[in-house]
């Protein structure tokens, strides 16, 4: 009993939170690199309910912080069967991300009070930073990792660049893991299996914990987890190609005798989105003194699988728009008439050393984090790109009835950040925080455009070997399509790099015992540079360099960005009577500027954009806002009102006529609305969780861009906005809730819960972007989730479902309207849904 006093007084002492470190901190800390460590306890409940939470870099209770956070525990995420932060954002009022399955988590965008101006799927990584800092205990994330086995998750929203520090333009997620508990030999192990409706694809996951002491003073945490989500998208009219290769394998006729005119071979591929997650983390803690504490931790995550969860149920059939012989069904729900199968993979690694030391007056504490991710996908774009401009070029003349044009996207992001913080102890008149912060990132994303065997078949229909370029020298009679030996067309290689040294803090002064008055700032230089080699076959003039035999423009630009900023926060907050406060606060939000590289006039007279698009500035939001919370008679309250003025916002785009990916700034853009939680227990045994928010996103002003017509000239306002527009992937309403009950049942207890989750209708894209990428808007939606559980001794089974009511919820729609072959029509409409119904079991084993 002494003993487990004894680690639970240290647990106490440990001061938690997101901190960070520099190397130099290696010597005063015992000449060791050391972490801050989140105690085991904080995730436990107060007696009147809140959340032990350490946002502020103090272990603290939700309803003490003088902002806006929420904080949600880890059974009750496990209740809401909540395994990625998409699912997540799903809990959280006035937290969104499109999703459109595990296959896109490097091209999601996290929005938090509506900011977000950017189109909201995508295949390819983003070329730009994102609004929402995310961190694993004390360590940026880079990539994503399944939500396993954890403390709790925090969740702030508003700008959080003195608090943090990675900055963030609109709000910070901390995802906090269970650490190694000292003293304890405990683990579980659980399996569960699930029934997804319209599939024949079981869902299944199975994992295990154990912690492990090692003597007095350390203990290892090991964890695994290994989940498969079913498939329920059904594949049409797929091309069966030659080889085992959607990128270049070219497809298999029908005729082997005739290359010119033979249709293809089709299949079809029920349940064909799985996905398959493989995750791990090892984490060891020391602790040889009260004072001082060291962790290590290393977070492993492996996904694959093949597509998304994209449907087409607009598809009215007839002849296939590239062979009219060929007959294509209409498609229904979670039906998709597509050339190619989608296989795709993610790794994500993340390694962190964290230290903290108790020096009486203050804690010191560091991080140093070392983060990879890299995710290969291959993506069918023979309908986006057979409507765009260059569609001639992929699909000849006549055009090849086989025509499949895969692009593999390939991203590779490594980033090192080091931090080195120290905290005042609580209690005096002055609290403070200040900090250092040191982030060196380098990214990669690569496009690779392919169209095999377009060479041959345009070849044998009649093209000449020697080209002639269509659009610069004559229309011919009959084109020739020149790629590699690979079949490949067009290749893009963007290599960014990022800088950054920044030095932040807070300073709170109690007035009196009630009233307290806080001034923060961030004061950062960063540096910013892009290359990018493009290799083209299909506009090469004469005269160009050869690679494989055929003529290709080999085209490299380079641009690059720096600069030095600062931004601050104010805020006051006033102790009510009982246990509640009142806040205002101001606080600003910042985001890396950069450079986009692509063809330019001096560069390529033909195939350009403007000069205008080749920078584009940092954006910074001012967040307004005042808020009351605290708690009453056992239940916590939370209701706050905000604006934000946010300007010069960055938007990522393919811009309308080249399709090369660009960042461009809009003139400005506001949201505004409110937050409310409330939570706690109804009566005896049951407990209620309920979040509601209004966020009206919308643009402020006007602004308009040119864009190169890819013919040579310049296109004013190609890229537009209208004051007035809603933001993209912003709700106006969301909100989410669950009741919880439980009673005891022979000698275990019984526990039942209920949940919902509501969204107010968004739309994909600023509405006024372009014409030539129509905006859509999805109808909003209200989904339900429950579960039964029974536990007894050191077992626990539960029967779960999710989306209960089978719905099938749309959110976002890329619409198909702008065609160089005018049979397209609606064929390549693409609709991110959610996954349908799923019921299963869970078992738990606890020791």
């Amino acid at each position: 009993m002494i003993k487990q006093h004894a680690f639970a007084t240290r647990r106490r002492k440990a001061i938690l939170g997101t901190t960070g470190c520099m190397m130099a901190l290696t010597a005063v800390l015992y000449a060791a690199p050391a972490v801050a460590q989140d105690a085991e306890q904080a995730s436990e409940q107060s007696g009147d309910g809140d959340i032990i939470v350490t946002a502020s870099r103090r272990e603290e209770r939700v309803t003490d912080l003088p902002f806006n956070i929420s904080a949600y525990g880890g059974e009750q995420l496990e209740r809401a069967n909540i395994s990625n932060i998409a699912s997540l954002t799903r809990q959280v009022p006035n937290f969104n991300i499109i999703d459109a399955g595990a296959r896109t988590a490097a091209a999601q965008i996290p929005i938090i009070r509506g900011l977000n101006a950017s189109q909201t799927t995508s295949n390819a990584a983003r070329y730009f930073q994102s609004p929402v800092g995310f961190y694993l205990g004390n360590a940026p994330v880079t990539g994503s990792l399944p939500l396993y086995d954890l403390s709790r998750v925090e969740v702030l929203r508003g700008p959080q660049g003195t608090l943090y520090g990675a900055g963030s333009l609109s709000g910070a997620v901390r995802v906090v893991p269970t650490e190694p508990r000292l003293g304890e030999v405990s683990g579980s192990v659980t399996g569960s299996v699930g029934k997804l409706s319209h599939s024949k694809d079981p869902s299944y996951a199975f994992g295990g914990i154990v912690n492990l002491p090692v003597g007095d003073t350390i203990a290892i945490r090991l964890v695994a987890r290994q989940e498969r989500q079913g498939g329920f998208i059904d594949a049409r009219d797929v091309l069966k190609r030659q080889g085992d290769s959607y990128i270049n394998g070219a497809p298999v006729l029908a005729d082997s005798t005739d290359v010119a005119n033979s249709p293809g071979v089709y299949f079809n591929k029920k349940d064909y989105n799985y996905a398959d997650t493989t995750f791990a983390r090892a984490a060891i803690r020391w602790e040889p003194t009260d004072d001082f504490s060291v962790g290590i931790a290393y977070n492993f995550a492996k996904s694959k699988g093949v597509g998304g969860n994209i449907d087409n149920d607009s598809f009215e059939g007839g002849a296939s728009p590239l062979d009219p012989r060929i007959q294509l069904e209409p498609t229904g729900e979670y039906e998709r008439s597509i050339p190619m199968l989608e296989p795709w993979k993610r790794q994500t690694e993340l390694a962190s050393l964290d230290a903290s030391y108790d020096l009486g007056f203050a804690t010191v504490s560091a991080t140093v984090a070392y983060g990879k991710t890299r995710g290969r996908s291959s993506n069918d774009s023979t309908v986006s790109l057979l409507g765009s401009p260059f569609g001639f070029f992929y699909t000849g003349a006549p055009a090849n009835p086989r025509a499949v044009i895969p692009v593999a996207n390939n991203d590779r992001d490594r980033s090192w950040t080091e931090e080195l913080r120290i905290v005042s102890k609580e209690g005096g008149f002055i609290d403070y925080t200040a900090g250092v912060f040191l982030q060196q990132q380098r990214r990669k994303i690569d496009l690779f455009v392919y169209a095999p065997g377009a060479s041959e078949q345009s070849f044998a229909a009649g093209g000449s070997r020697t080209p002639i370029y269509h659009g610069f020298f004559g229309e011919p009679d009959a084109t020739y399509i020149p790629t590699l030996s690979d079949g490949l067309a067009y290749s893009q290689v963007t290599s960014q790099r990022f800088r950054e040294v920044s030095f932040f803090g807070d300073i709170t002064l109690h007035l009196t015992d009630a009233w307290s008055v806080t001034g923060g700032a961030r004061v950062f230089k960063q540096k910013f540079s892009s290359n990018q080699d493009l290799l083209i076959t299909l506009f090469a003039p004469p005269g160009s360099p050869e690679v494989d035999g055929v003529g290709v423009s080999l085209i490299n630009s380079a641009s690059s960005t720096k600069g030095t900023d600062q931004i601050f926060k104010v805020n006051t907050s006033y102790k009510l009577g009982g246990n509640g406060q009142v806040y205002a606060t101001f606080s600003q939000g910042f985001r890396r500027g950069g450079a986009n590289t692509f063809s330019t006039p001096a560069i390529n007279p033909i195939i350009f954009e403007p000069d205008a698009l080749v920078v584009y500035k940092p954006d910074r939001t001012n967040n307004f806002e005042v808020g009351i919370k605290g708690s009453m008679a056992r239940i916590y309250y939370s209701l706050s009102a905000f604006y934000v003025d946010w300007k010069n916002p960055q938007i990522d785009l393919q811009t309308p006529y080249n399709l090369f990916p660009a960042v461009v700034n809009g003139a400005s853009a506001e949201s505004k609305g409110f937050e409310m939680e409330l939570s706690g227990p109804v009566m005896d045994g049951l407990s209620f969780n309920l979040g509601l928010a209004y966020a009206r996103a919308r643009l402020s002003k006007d602004f308009g861009l040119p864009a190169g017509d890819g013919a040579g000239s310049e296109v004013p306002n190609a890229i537009r906005g209208v004051k007035g527009d809603q933001l993209p992937g912003a709700p106006d309403w969301s909100g989410a809730g669950s009741l919880t009950y439980t009673h005891a049942a022979g000698k275990g207890e019984m526990t039942y819960n209920l949940g919902f989750d509501f969204r107010s209708g968004t739309w994909n894209q600023l509405k006024s972007q372009s014409a030539n990428t129509p905006a859509s808007k999805q109808s909003g939606y209200i989904m339900f989730n429950g579960s039964i559980g029974y536990a007894i001794d050191d077992w626990n089974i539960e029967l779960y479902g999710t989306n209960l009511l089978d719905k099938r919820a749309v959110y976002a729609a890329n619409l198909r309207t702008l065609n160089s072959i005018a049979t397209l029509g609606n064929w390549g409409n693409a609709y991110s849904v959610s996954r349908p119904r799923e019921v299963g079991i869970r078992l738990t084993k606890n020791w």
